[in-house]
């Protein structure tokens, strides 16, 4: 019997277990990364007690003006995007992303753009450098820096961040200017700002994509050396978000806290202790020492 199987052209498809444990776990949401059922913020304590960035939810993160705000983005980010490998859309009408990137940059290499542009690099630091710009360069981080985006074309660019690169999960720094004609435009009121905090709500549930919003704190002129809490957001954030989290930094030392203010998982307020590593601005796990 002459078969000639060498020359068959017929494609056969199969079924493995791989791809029946993936769909099992994207359709029942359950054990998917380690501790979490949703996205890893990175951070080991908060991912134990959240189990991550759920799809179509809102995230809080609110700090007081000037101490940490942006680190705690960019730490963030870094864990999503570069430790856990996962697409991250990010909206920053505070900031250009050559800023941001050149930031993030910076914090993981320990070195200062100018230094690295200008070739000041000394080569027993060179290798170490490259390999940490290869790892940053697989990252995948899509920026939009748009200085004032109205609803419409924020949900048309979240929609094709989804369909067009995957995105996983969407990060918007200061989500009160999203509304604005310009960026130096006064902030707006409380009633538009809830409006827009509900309109990304939405948007998160419409496209079943986790959105992580960074704010500010209010009242914290009361708040001394103590420790902030659910008081210290605006009504609407405590009523619109699914999530809220507080992030404080000690003064001067590198202890840092995070409080988780409101979560389904919790009944009531838990602090997390954080360090923060001035030297590079980073937020990490006590027990990190900061290095990609």
């Amino acid at each position: 019997m002459n078969t000639n199987f060498e020359q068959s052209q017929d494609a056969f498809e199969f079924t493995t277990l791989k791809e029946i444990i993936i769909q099992l776990l994207q359709n029942t949401g359950y054990l998917v990364d380690g501790n979490t059922t949703g996205i890893a913020s990175g951070f080991d304590k908060i991912d134990e007690l959240t189990k991550g960035f759920q799809k179509a939810e809102l995230s809080v993160f609110a700090s007081r003006p000037g101490t940490g705000k942006t680190a705690f983005l960019l730490s963030l980010l870094f864990n999503i995007a570069s430790k856990s490998g996962k697409t991250v859309g990010v909206f920053s009408p505070e900031r250009s992303a050559v800023k941001m990137f050149n930031r993030l940059i910076e914090s993981e290499t320990r070195q200062s753009m100018k230094k690295i542009s200008a070739g000041g690099i000394k080569d027993s630091e060179k290798e170490q450098i490259n390999t940490i710009l290869y790892t940053l360069s697989k990252a995948e981080i899509y920026v939009d820096d748009s200085a004032t985006l109205k609803k419409e074309d924020f949900y048309k660019r979240c929609k094709y961040l989804k369909n067009k690169y995957g995105v996983d999960i969407v990060l918007i720094d200061g989500f009160e200017l999203l509304s604005c004609s310009t960026i130096s435009d006064v902030e707006l009121n409380m009633e538009e700002q809830q409006t827009v905090l509900e309109d990304i709500k939405e948007i998160a549930q419409e496209l079943e994509l986790p959105m992580v919003v960074f704010s500010h704190m209010v009242n914290t002129n009361a708040l001394s050396n103590g420790m902030p809490s659910i008081q210290n957001v605006s009504e609407f954030i405590k009523e619109v978000a699914d999530s809220v989290y507080l992030v404080q930094r000690q003064s001067f030392t590198d202890e840092a806290n995070v409080v988780i203010a409101k979560h389904s998982n919790i009944t009531e307020p838990v602090v997390v202790g954080l360090k923060f590593i001035d030297s590079i601005d980073k937020f990490v796990d006590c027990t990190d020492k900061g290095g990609v």
